[in-house]
């Protein structure tokens, strides 16, 4: 495989001008599916409003940020900005000290009254000179504690003539709207807007998913990956397109290192088996998807690493285990192609 500075870049093995399936917020390559278009919609609606608090949840590996970060995109450059990619704040001081971090401001050696009030002045400021509120993108917001969300209530009641100087975005998993229905939560929970959920993609959006990805880093599809084997891949990650990625990402690499000419069947079964993930083809016409005779793939007993697993709900952090998957003979790899 062809290198830069003498890494390995397995996509350039095939003609791509630049890694798909980047496992990081990609607003490049974004993909509007209808759930992922409603969210940023229902972003800018309420910002249009000047609503004071906006929700954005879903499932782990959705596409929360990248809803948020697309949003961004949007808007003008002179509408003043705070974004805090992870939202742990047990403290209300510490929810002050981040957004000063990205304002640039100092943090260090104040107290929590010396940190409010500094965050409060620069609010006020921005707002004496902006038309626009600021907008705060606090990712990962189920991890605000109820003290930090009654901060961010205090800090939504900075008013200046043209209203509200604060426009909130809440990123979060949905165990927070969970926590708004809590009487402790009530009075910030009636802030709220707007809440909307970022869905899983269905199996005929996964299959577009991993064609649009191809195409963004400057391939073709049908000469990337096998006619079979998308819709193998799509069935199995259950509409959630960090897993997809991972997948994908894998099959290019194994199917790479393999020289193989195109991603085939083995290469993406190899890739599900890796993860530890079920194998199920999709029909891209009717957007269903059927389980594979033959083809459940089960994680391997010699693997000690925690497998991905297929969404839903769970963990998409654990470890690939690739390292500790024995790797699989001639014979391994013929019997289980037969199978598909």
């Amino acid at each position: 495989m062809a290198g830069v500075g003498g890494v390995a870049v397995y996509w350039s093995h095939f003609s791509l001008e630049r890694q798909p399936f980047r496992p990081a917020v990609d607003p490049d390559s974004y993909f509007p599916s209808p759930s992922h278009e409603e969210a940023i919609a229902a972003l800018a609606a309420g910002f249009a409003r000047r609503d004071p608090v906006v929700v954005i949840d879903g499932k782990m590996g959705v596409g929360k940020s990248l809803v948020a970060r697309k949003w961004l995109e949007h808007l003008l450059p002179d509408v003043p900005r705070v974004v805090v990619p992870n939202a742990h704040a047990e403290r209300p001081g510490a929810l002050l000290q981040a957004i000063l971090f990205d304002m640039g401001k100092p943090y260090h050696g104040l107290t929590e009254q010396e940190l409010r009030l500094s965050v409060t002045g620069l609010l006020l400021d921005v707002a004496a000179e902006s038309t626009f509120p600021t907008v705060l993108i606090l990712d990962e917001a189920q991890h605000l504690s109820q003290a930090a969300i009654e901060e961010l209530r205090l800090l939504g009641n900075l008013e200046t003539r043209r209203g509200s100087a604060l426009f909130t975005v809440l990123v979060a998993q949905p165990t927070l709207r969970d926590a708004f229905r809590r009487p402790a939560y009530e009075l910030f929970a009636q802030r709220v807007a707007v809440q909307v959920a970022v869905e899983p993609l269905t199996p005929g959006e996964s299959v577009d998913y991993i064609r649009h990805q191809l195409r963004a880093a400057g391939g073709e599809p049908e000469k990337v990956f096998d006619e079979a084997v998308v819709p193998l891949l799509a069935g199995a990650c259950h509409g959630i397109p960090r897993v997809l990625n991972r997948a994908a990402a894998l099959a290019l690499e194994l199917a790479a290192g393999a020289e193989a000419v195109q991603v085939d069947v083995e290469a993406g079964l190899e890739a599900l088996d890796r993860l530890g993930l079920t194998s199920e083809e999709v029909d891209p016409e009717s957007g269903q998807s059927e389980e594979l005779a033959g083809a459940v793939l089960l994680p391997h007993p010699a693997r000690t690493a925690e497998p991905i697993r297929s969404g839903r709900g769970k963990s998409t952090d654990g470890a690939s285990g690739d390292e500790d998957t024995p790797s699989r003979g001639p014979k391994d790899r013929a019997s289980r192609k037969r199978t598909v």
